[in-house]
């Protein structure tokens, strides 16, 4: 690259670095708000713990199982649109989530979150394999690794306030945020280099075309 496009190419890298970070945040505070919630509602609905465990419980199962089917998914797809898209409908499953009352409504809704969740890591996976060159990848990844920390951390603080007006409020709060967010997401960051008119990132010691030869090899695998 000649000077240009490399600080063109560093600014949208930097600037989809971040965007994937708040993005995969957000995913956090549409999934850890039921914790905070649930000694409010069983009070309020007399829900127990068990139900609230299982919630938990099978959530986590379903998110994983998104997370393994999801990555083959994420592969085939833009994975700006995939990890937009994700938030949405999360958000969405907390909006209908704060609405009910009803345990099997609970159930189903926050199952239907568990998948949707699964949609957060794949594409920012992706995306950070065609911004980031492999010499930096493990700097970069360790940076974009405390969106973990940070979307934990932040709801725990928006959740531990808004609960004082009622637990569904940890439901509507959040779900505001994260619709909000998946906007500035959706404006800010981008799939590819090719995408915004940039040459895609070529390893060290490879030619483009091998490169190319190399990446079709690998979705051939991995697909």
């Amino acid at each position: 690259m000649d000077q240009a496009t490399s600080q063109r190419f560093k600014y949208w890298q930097t600037r989809t670095i971040i965007a994937t970070m708040i993005g995969y945040a957000l995913f956090y505070f549409v999934r850890k708000n039921l914790s905070i919630a649930m000694p409010a509602m069983q009070a309020d609905l007399g829900i127990t713990k068990t139900e609230l465990g299982l919630f938990l419980t099978l959530h986590g199962l379903i998110y994983g199982l998104s997370k393994f089917i999801n990555g083959f998914i994420g592969d085939r797809v833009n994975a700006r649109y995939f990890m937009v898209t994700g938030l949405v409908l999360s958000a969405i499953c907390n909006v209908v989530f704060g609405f009910s009352s009803a345990v099997l409504v609970f159930g189903i809704v926050w199952m239907l979150n568990g998948w949707f969740q699964g949609m957060g890591f794949p594409p920012c996976a992706r995306m950070l394999t065609h911004w980031v060159p492999p010499r930096e990848l493990a700097t970069k990844m360790s940076v974009w690794n405390t969106s973990h920390s940070i979307g934990a951390g932040l709801v725990v603080i928006v959740c531990g306030y808004v609960v004082s007006l009622g637990w569904r409020w940890c439901f509507f709060v959040p779900s505001i945020i994260a619709l909000l967010g998946a906007v500035g997401v959706w404006f800010t960051m981008r799939d590819t280099p090719q995408s915004v008119g940039l040459p895609a990132l070529v390893p060290e010691g490879l030619t483009k075309e091998e490169a190319e030869h190399e990446e079709c090899e690998s979705r051939w695998i991995w697909n």
